[in-house]
């Protein structure tokens, strides 16, 4: 019996921490919520629950507890200081957050220390990653050349369920969601690299068509140059990652992000009519807020934005809560109060990679596209906690098992990380529908 030390027992932690029990492991899982250490444990004999700040402690953890393996399920700011404890006490690590320079900057003293660390492994990233390197070796197995990439990924409300007029709720931390409005993203078109800053690309959305689901709004999420290289795709003309979303938010997101309204910097907001905050950004009175709203934005009072607004009570008198220092915590806090699941409502993820291929003999591209449909189960875990907790715990278990062994760190781009993972991922009903047609 192997002994793992889970970090963090948030939304996405019970699939994880109870597949790895169901493996024969002994599980410590550290958070500052009793009810999230109670609901991610089950009260499952070889679990065990540690209240505590599982970020600031983690040294102390790693030191006491002697784990064989790490999970690190807390925010991405975490990430690089456990990836440091974790290379210092030789444990291997695992989690679904990107890597960033700090983690790479550890990438030859892993190696050296013979110890594995598999980053990016969740849904997004991480079952796309999978996915789509598996479809690269394919390619290659023609003889083909990519012409093009694009790979989308959204976690929304299922249609039932699909109940307020923002078309969202929330599957994890408001503060994550509304941190990624202004984001920056990058997507090559043609060979050249186009670079949308700053929440711009909220300016370039595109429609997409799933199969049984109807349309959605895409925009691009991140920076996709890296993954020509990532992919082993260096040919590729046209390289698209982007984000799934019901029809109107990306206007929406534009309104908020042209208001300042995702600002983290602090202000005296305590107390003061939500109705208030506008009329500061907008520079009117507050029985003014409506007409200005309108006038800045070019919009009029029948938009789906204006009553989007209205809806979240942007326009009304409440008082905003003292809790809240900066415009980006009044959002989280109406958020947080509104566009959330009942405990019996479903919600769904949809992941989609498509490849155009030029085959050597044929005079048509091939298109190779991999589309995962996943729901969450009513009164039980959600898709996204699913879909995103049970890759690290299955990485987790195949490098105790010795299944995975190479040293270093290491995105799921390796067959001896993909194949075993998308191969249990299946038997836990979480597969791709594969398809290839001539185009």
């Amino acid at each position: 019996m192997k002994s793992i030390l889970v970090l963090g027992a948030g939304r996405v932690a019970r699939p994880c921490v109870q597949y790895l029990l169901g493996k024969g492991h002994a599980v410590t899982a550290v958070d500052l919520a009793q009810k999230n250490l109670d609901q991610v444990l089950g009260g499952h004999p070889q679990g065990t629950g540690l209240l505590g700040d599982a970020g600031r402690e983690a040294a102390a953890l790693v030191a006491t507890r002697h784990p064989d393996l790490v999970v690190c399920l807390l925010p991405p700011r975490f990430m690089g200081p456990v990836a440091r404890i974790c290379l210092e006490a030789r444990v291997p690590l695992v989690h679904p957050a990107y890597l960033d320079e700090e983690q790479r900057s550890l990438s030859a003293g892993f190696e050296a220390a013979g110890v594995t660390m598999l980053p990016e492994l969740g849904l997004d990233p991480g079952i796309d990653h999978m996915s789509a390197a598996r479809t690269v070796r394919r390619i290659r197995s023609l003889g083909g050349r990519v012409r093009s990439f694009r790979s989308l990924c959204g976690a929304l409300p299922a249609a039932e369920a699909n109940t307020n007029p923002w078309g969202y709720k929330l599957s994890w931390a408001p503060e994550s969601l509304i941190g990624a409005s202004l984001r920056s993203a990058a997507v090559l078109e043609g060979g050249l690299a186009v670079h949308r800053p700053d929440g711009t690309t909220y300016r370039h959305p595109e429609l997409e068509e799933i199969e049984g689901l109807g349309w959605f709004e895409v925009y691009a999420n991140g920076d996709s140059l890296p993954y020509r290289e990532a992919y082993g795709i260096p040919e590729v003309r046209d390289l698209y990652r982007g984000t799934l979303r019901y029809l109107g938010w990306c206007e929406t997101i534009c309104a908020m992000n042209r208001l300042r309204l995702v600002s983290g910097e602090p202000e005296d907001l305590g107390g003061i009519p939500l109705r208030d905050l506008l009329a500061r950004r907008l520079g009117c009175g507050s029985d003014q807020v409506e007409g200005a709203f309108c006038a800045a934005l070019g919009l009029e009072r029948h938009s789906a934005v204006f009553l989007r607004f209205a809806w979240l009570d942007f326009f009304s008198r409440r008082p905003i809560p003292t809790s809240c220092a900066t415009p980006q915590d009044v959002v989280s806090w109406l958020f947080g109060e509104k566009l959330v699941y009942t405990p019996e409502e479903r919600d769904l993820v949809v992941l989609r990679d498509q490849f155009l291929v030029e085959v050597p003999g044929s005079a048509k591209l091939l298109r190779l596209r991999s589309t995962l449909v996943d729901f969450g189960e009513p009164g039980g875990d959600s898709s996204v906690a699913r879909t995103t907790g049970l890759p690290p715990a299955i990485g987790a278990h195949l490098i105790l098992q010795g299944r995975i062994r190479t040293p270093g760190i290491h995105t799921p781009v390796l067959p001896e990380i993909y194949e075993p993972i998308l191969e249990e991922l299946a038997a836990q009903g979480v597969a791709l529908r594969e398809e290839e047609t001539e185009v």
